[in-house]
């Protein structure tokens, strides 16, 4: 198990080693789900930067979160099947 620091201070956190995913088995709708989560995660984090804050103080709204992810996932998914 690794240890890294956090912050500027003497606390650690251990780190579990990350196990490889395979993502063979999961469906194209799935996939395109995770990379709408992924880009809503990255918008949140941008307007973090924009704003100075950190990601951790921000109220992060969940229900507005799974809207974002929900209508990206059909814009995703409908994109790459019309790309076929």
């Amino acid at each position: 198990m690794k240890t890294t620091k956090i912050n500027k201070t003497l606390k650690t956190k251990k780190i579990e080693p990350i196990k490889p995913v395979n993502i063979n088995s999961l469906s194209l709708y799935s996939l395109c789900r995770w990379a709408a989560l992924k880009d809503a995660i990255d918008i949140v984090g941008d307007k973090c930067d924009e704003k100075s804050v950190s990601f951790d103080t921000i109220d992060l709204q969940p229900l507005d979160i799974i809207k974002y992810v929900d209508i990206a996932t059909d814009t995703l998914y409908n994109k790459v099947l019309n790309a076929k």
